[in-house]
């Protein structure tokens, strides 16, 4: 390049491979030119600005002179005097050293070069305007541009390519990664800092510049083709430049942040141009985005955005053969161990769902290329294609519309053909393809992957597909059905995709607002009565035809035939409803069936909810705290619905008002207001009207079980305590008890009773006592024998505080008429003996009026003395002047229920007292040594200290006598000396049941019962008895479940009050594992559960009993067993490895099942986690070979 003779003048500058090659053939530049001078550093910055200036002045020229540059004459100035040889030899040198130019410098060469290759952009277009105008002249432009546009192309590529290196390894000018330590800077490192700041936005300035000047040269190549290049046949080295150096600026796009500073739009655009306007390289940039997405994970995005800059006209050529490579991977080499978590296929994967957010239509297309994926291993893969497949259903309806839109325009539709498309698009949702169909079956498919993560996306999928409205009719209710199955899955995530699948499909129900089965199912009946009564004449005839040969033949039911008969009238109505001669009964008839299918649809979608109690429920018993966390908030939707499942789903959730964790507790809690207080969709923030709130409450309770009512009262107490529930909802209450009767009136007093926990003053009134006095246990409920109202009476009585120490006060005077009417509920004085249901109706009521009796009454002892002797004189006769040969079985289990109650009420009474008496002697105590220490002030006085410790010691006695009084009367007096023990003959007696005397089984559970609570008080009569009570036990009826099930309830009570005298019976205790009934078995290993884990009962060999019942055929009972072991297995002793040889010994001994035995000890074995237990434990079991027989 350096000759001087005419031929020179023509440069020709192909591309090299690298910038040290322009220093050979055909270059030959050399590192300096020969006139540069380095002497020192002065003198190198002074050269190197020379050549700036060169290039600067070059720049000028070129700015004024444009194409007549090129286009002068050989032998005239022009090119010469522009691109000459001095030029291209300072472009190389200050490109090549421009890692060592003062950034000042190093700034104007990257200004210089793009403002350079900007001009000949241009130019370059500027050229091909004029061109265009004129028809004459020549297309092509003249080599030696073509040479310079190269040029100083590749010299922008090279400055570009050193300023990404630098960044890439952290060393770019500027330091722009160094930061200052933490701490207290000092003024040179202040100085520094800004001085870095500062640098650092000059070199993204920079870099800035060049990326437009690229980008703009990469369009004006694209768009001036067959200007630039002969043949428009381009030169691949040059049109491949941008892209280039694209590549090199994506990969540091790692971020919102990183991705400006790196220009990745500028690149993406580059390449974008690059593609649509040389085919050529097409192979070359997807073989490069491939590569690129193998290695850097925040690649799809960019990719699938570069796909969509694309030109799509005819067809998107780079997304097609990008999907295409994809397709041909081998993924076999990607999975393995780390189950398709590989880098590379990790990487790749997302492209194909961003793709299909942007461009779903390209997606849906080539689809076919990527499907094959779906039986790969790596679910990375997996779940890709899975959200593509909803990216295209959600848009699918578009797709359809833009076609018919350009079918329509081609085909030049009239308004009425348009005006008949519009009344068709409400259909189109629901119209069934072919392609949609298929998509719709992959996705149903999936969510039974083997991977969890892919089920999660499919899961999700189905949820985008329901909020976007593109779920089709006739798939809501088998996605419904799939959404309820997979709240059954092992996997969190997936139970939780579930459930907010279930919600959405609840939000989007196409059923209107209310799901409400009753309006429906009376909808669907009128609707059924008149289709039948208006079946067309052709259809009724046949009817009545099948009608009089059924009276002889009995092959098909009436109802069968007039199903038959509705069914075919419906079928030919479908058929004639495009038809457009319909008369207007045909019309109506029409209509009406389509009304039933609409109202048969949604009782069936609201069965699912319904029949998935069982599914619901786990979610809720789970462990995981988002399990319990979607389903409450799933259920506050239903109920906002008015499904029927929310108010038993929140019965059920309000359990977990006993969950150790506080997070649940408040989930509960919220639910609970959303669900019964709050207006739907306020967050609690407003609350409905108060009759709302008190109907919501009293449907809440109705029917309530026990322990929901403790859940419920528990919740409800907490909501008064906060003032969430208003004072006005309790007066509506209160109105609802004086004008209400039957389950209205008892679950009003129940609700009065829950909020009168929290605040007594709710019931605490004379006017509210005496309102509870003839509401609640008067004449009215007596004549009506309304035990409910009565039990729920007695709670409200519990929940008022001790009486007044005024007897003439209105308040005395109303608690003593109460404590009258309680002691005639709790004598039975209103039962009849002849109506077993209404002695059992009564117990609950009876428990209840004793309990009260021990709260509002002053002296509850003689009050229940007074009980006790009623009862004794209307069920033996005694005091009454005769005694009476024979007692109703009924009557005498009334007579041991209050006997038993009584008795264990008054040890609860004696231990209350005594706690009492212990408060006031401490505060008598503490008050005698404070008035001491006053007396005394500051003095040191050692006698006085001496008093003080004799007081403090006869006071402690004083306190082990009152301790040793009240055992003694536990242990002596209630069930002993008293006038309850007089009976305890009788009791026994009855229960030891010889001969089969007694055959009454509420009889013989009442007698049993009572037993059980004299035992509970005292030591000494427990032990004596207990031989007694498992008698009993074992020969009870096999039929009596009841009574099993609730002896060994009471077992446990004895286990914890006296654990010495039950552990010689703990095998007994254990056998009752493997009883008949799935009750008793289910109590029992309650009962062992608290018994162990509360340390109880010794863990011995006698455990192989609950490892059983891990493999028992009812769910719960497995599920508690499994707790169990979990629970053992915490300890930091681990007594499952202890225990296991015995466990192995005594299952082989029982004759186990080969398979259950495996089931037990592969579950069992996975607690033993320590290698040298694994060794210690094989051993062991060697040890017992030679023992077998």
């Amino acid at each position: 390049m350096a000759s001087s003779d005419a031929s020179s003048k023509t440069i020709n500058f192909p591309i090299p491979t690298s910038l040290q090659e322009l220093e050979r053939s055909p270059y030959n530049l050399q590192p300096y030119p020969h006139d540069f001078e380095d002497d020192d550093e002065a003198t190198r910055a002074e050269s190197f600005d020379k050549l700036v200036q060169l290039v600067e002045r070059g720049n000028r020229t070129l700015a004024s002179g444009g194409m007549s540059l090129f286009e002068t004459p050989e032998g005239e100035e022009g090119l010469e005097d522009w691109m000459d040889d001095d030029r291209v030899q300072a472009l190389y040198t200050l490109v090549r050293k421009s890692s060592s130019l003062a950034p000042a410098t190093r700034s104007r060469l990257t200004v210089a070069v793009c403002e350079a290759v900007s001009s000949l952009s241009c130019i370059l277009s500027s050229k091909s305007t004029m061109e265009s105008d004129d028809t004459n002249s020549s297309n092509v432009v003249a080599q030696c541009f073509r040479d310079a546009f190269a040029c100083h192309l590749y010299m922008l590529f090279s400055v570009m390519f050193f300023v990404e290196s630098e960044a890439k390894v952290g060393n770019k000018v500027g330091t722009l990664g160094t930061t200052v330590p933490k701490g207290k800077k000092t003024s040179a490192q202040s100085k520094k800092e800004k001085e870095r700041k500062l640098e650092a936005a000059e070199i993204a300035a920079a870099r800035e510049a060049c990326a437009t000047a690229m980008l703009a040269a990469a369009k004006s190549m694209g768009k001036n083709k067959s200007r630039l290049w002969k043949r428009g046949v381009p030169d691949e080295d040059v049109v491949g430049l941008p892209c280039r150096i694209a590549y090199q600026m994506l990969e540091s796009a790692t971020g919102v942040v990183a991705r400006k500073a790196a220009s990745a739009d500028a690149a993406l655009g580059m390449i974008a141009a690059t593609v649509d306007s040389a085919d050529c390289l097409l192979g070359t940039v997807v073989a490069a985005l491939v590569d690129l997405l193998h290695s850097f994970e925040h690649m799809p995005q960019l990719v699938a955005e570069l796909c969509a800059m694309v030109n799509e006209e005819p067809r998107n050529k780079l997304a097609v053969e990008l999907l295409r490579e994809i397709g041909r991977l081998n993924v076999q080499s990607f999975g393995g161990a780390d189950g398709g978590k590989a880098s590379g296929i990790k990487n790749i994967a997302p492209f194909i769902s961003e793709l299909a957010a942007l461009r779903p239509h390209i997606v849906f297309t080539n689809i076919s290329l990527v499907l094959p994926h779906l039986d790969s291993e790596p679910y990375v893969l997996r779940s890709s294609i899975v959200q593509a497949i909803g990216h295209i259903l959600t848009r699918y309806d578009q797709f359809e519309k833009e076609e018919n839109n350009s079918t329509n325009k081609d085909s030049g539709e009239d308004d009425e053909s348009r005006s008949s498309e519009v009344e068709k698009e409400t259909q189109r949702r629901n119209k069934p393809t072919k392609s949609r169909e298929a998509l719709l079956d992959i996705l149903t498919e999936r969510a039974y992957d083997i991977s969890s993560y892919t089920r999660v996306a499919v899961l999700k999928t189905w949820a985008n597909l329901t909020e976007h409205q593109s779920l089709p009719l006739d798939r809501v209710m088998p996605v419904t059905a799939l959404a309820i199955d997979r709240l059954q899955d092992k996997t969190v995530m997936v139970r939780r995709s579930a459930m907010q699948l279930l919600t959405l499909l609840l939000e989007n129900n196409p059923f209107m607002g209310s799901l409400d089965p009753v309006p429906y199912a009376e909808k669907a009946k009128e609707i059924k009565a008149y289709l039948e009564a208006n079946i067309p004449e052709n259809i009724k005839e046949a009817q009545e035809t099948a009608l009089r040969e059924q009276e002889s033949s009995s092959d098909m039911s009436t109802e069968e035939i007039n199903g038959a008969a509705l069914a075919a009238a419906m079928e030919e109505s479908e058929s004639k409803r495009d038809s457009d001669d319909m008369s207007e009964s045909e019309i109506e008839f029409h209509s009406k069936v389509k009304a039933l299918k609409f109202a048969t649809s949604a009782i069936a979608f609201i069965g699912l909810f319904e029949h998935a109690n069982r599914a619901f429920e786990s979610m809720l018993l789970s462990s995981n705290a988002s399990d319990v966390t979607e389903a409450l908030r799933f259920f506050v939707r239903a109920r906002h619905f008015k499904l029927p499942c929310a108010v038993t789903g929140m019965k059920q959730a309000l359990a977990l008002m006993w969950s150790s964790e506080t997070s649940i507790q408040d989930e509960v809690l919220k639910a609970f207001v959303d669900v019964f207080i709050a207006v739907p969709g306020t967050e609690g923030k407003d609350l409905l009207p108060d009759n709302q709130i008190a109907h919501n409450l009293l449907v809440l309770t109705g029917r309530a079980t026990v322990s929901e009512l403790a859940s419920i009262e528990e919740a409800i107490v907490r909501l008064v305590k906060t003032e969430h529930i208003p004072a006005e909802v309790f007066m509506i209450l209160w109105s609802v008890v004086s004008k209400s009767s039957g389950e209205a009136r008892s679950a009003a007093m129940m609700v009065l009773s829950m909020g009168a926990s929290a605040d007594a003053t709710i019931v605490d009134t004379a006017a509210r006592l005496r309102l509870l006095l003839e509401k609640g246990i008067g004449d009215s409920v007596e004549e009506e024998h309304d035990w409910s109202t009565i039990r729920s009476a007695a709670r409200a009585l519990q929940r008022i505080a001790r009486p007044d120490s005024d007897p003439l006060s209105a308040r005395s005077i109303v608690l003593e008429q109460i404590i009258e009417r309680l002691g005639a509920v709790a004598r039975g004085d209103w039962c009849v003996d002849e109506n077993e249901s209404d002695t059992l109706l009564w117990f609950s009521a009876a428990e209840q009026a004793i309990d009260a009796i021990f709260v509002v009454s002053c002296e509850p002892e003689k009050d229940s003395a007074e009980i006790l002797r009623g009862l004794e004189a209307s069920t033996f006769g005694f005091g009454q002047g005769e005694r009476y040969p024979t007692c109703h079985s009924l009557r005498l289990s009334r007579f041991f229920f209050v006997l038993g109650h009584i008795a264990l009420k008054l040890l609860v009474y004696t231990e209350e007292v005594n706690g009492s008496v212990r408060r006031a002697n401490a505060a008598k105590s503490l008050a005698k040594q404070i008035s001491v220490d006053k007396a005394n002030g500051n003095k040191s006085n050692g006698d006085d200290d001496g008093d003080i410790e004799d007081q403090l010691g006869v006071a402690a006695e004083a306190e082990a006598e009152t301790e040793r009084n009240v055992a003694d009367i536990a242990e002596k007096e209630i069930v002993g000396r008293g006038l309850i023990g007089l009976f305890g003959p009788l009791l026994i007696r009855v229960v030891a049941n010889e001969g089969g005397v007694f055959s009454s089984g509420v009889l013989m559970q009442s007698a049993t019962l009572a037993l059980c609570k004299f035992m509970c008080i005292s030591g000494s009569f427990c032990e004596k008895h207990l031989p007694l009570l498992f008698t009993a036990l074992s020969k009870a009826p096999s039929a009596d479940t009841t009574l099993r099930a609730n002896t060994v309830v009471a077992l446990g009570d004895l286990a914890f009050r006296f654990p010495n005298a039950v552990e010689p019976y703990t095998p007994m205790l254990y056998a009752c594992l493997r009883d008949k009934s799935t009750r008793v078995r289910r109590h029992t290993l309650m009962v062992m559960t608290h018994l162990i884990l509360n340390d109880m009962v010794k863990v011995k060999g006698q455990v192989c009993e609950i490892a059983l019942c891990l493999q028992d055929e009812e769910a719960r009972i497995r599920d508690m067993a499994r707790l169990l072991f979990h629970e053992l297995s915490k300890r930091s002793h681990n007594p499952i490895y202890n225990l296991l040889p015995d466990i192995v010994s005594k299952l082989s001994q029982m004759g186990v099942k080969k398979e259950d035995f495996r089931n037990i000890m592969s579950f069992l074995l996975g607690f033993i986690k320590k290698e040298r237990q694994n060794e210690m434990l094989v051993d062991k079991l060697c040890q017992r070979f030679p023992k077998c027989k």
